[in-house]
């Protein structure tokens, strides 16, 4: 009688020294947890040889080690969530930026603690009438600069806001105006008020008076 070559079968030896039938192909998890360990302890008491029992101080150091073992890898895989979650908060270092100002995309520019209006943006190519207006939410041109001819580049602006007393003046939110020139990457300098945490063990965000901001949107940091 002929038989087909994929119905044979290879002996395993178990733990308790018994064989079974295993299929050639059969394919095992090489991970060991604890109810595994558990399984092929309770099979080896079971099958075990009457005359030759397992030795009780064996088994007990056996559960011990594996203890040990279990113990060391949960230890390690808490140690790697509290690593994960301090590299995703930062926050101890975005504390640090309290105080500080920092340059973020937008055309909204808040006054710095000395009153001062800046920013920056890219000129996409020359020209000879460029000038910047700051306006408030009625429209209305509070300061203004006429910067003439200037070449393609980076330009920063930076508006001194004070009283007729000549003390520092914060005249709330302004809108910037570039006039006579194309610009991108138009960008302003605003103040961090605070920092707060956010759900899920997500980054931390930077308050300041134009909105919420993500340390990574940050463009400097002054």
């Amino acid at each position: 009688m002929n038989i087909a070559p994929e119905t044979f079968q290879k002996p395993v030896t178990n733990i308790a020294g018994l064989s079974q039938a295993q299929p050639e192909n059969a394919k095992g998890d090489n991970s060991l947890d604890q109810d595994s360990f558990l399984r092929l302890m309770t099979t080896q008491l079971k099958f075990q040889d009457p005359f030759d029992p397992l030795d009780n101080q064996a088994m007990v150091a056996q559960l011990a080690q594996f203890s040990s073992v279990a113990g060391i890898s949960e230890m390690k895989q808490s140690l790697s969530d509290i690593a994960s979650i301090l590299g995703n908060n930062r926050l101890s270092d975005a504390k640090e930026w309290i105080g500080h100002t920092v340059l973020v995309p937008g055309n909204i520019s808040v006054a710095g603690a000395n009153g001062q209006y800046a920013g920056e943006f890219e000129l996409t190519k020359a020209t000879d009438n460029l000038s910047i207006d700051l306006l408030n939410e009625a429209g209305e041109i509070v300061m203004f600069v006429e910067l003439g001819q200037q070449e393609a580049g980076p330009v920063e602006f930076n508006f001194d806001s004070k009283d007729e007393a000549g003390k520092s003046l914060d005249q709330g939110r302004l809108r910037v105006r570039v006039n006579g020139g194309s610009v991108t990457n138009l960008a302003t300098w605003v103040p961090v008020a605070s920092v707060k945490t956010t759900e899920g063990n997500g980054p931390p965000i930077l308050v300041t008076p134009i909105g919420n901001v993500f340390p990574a949107e940050a463009l400097k940091i002054g």
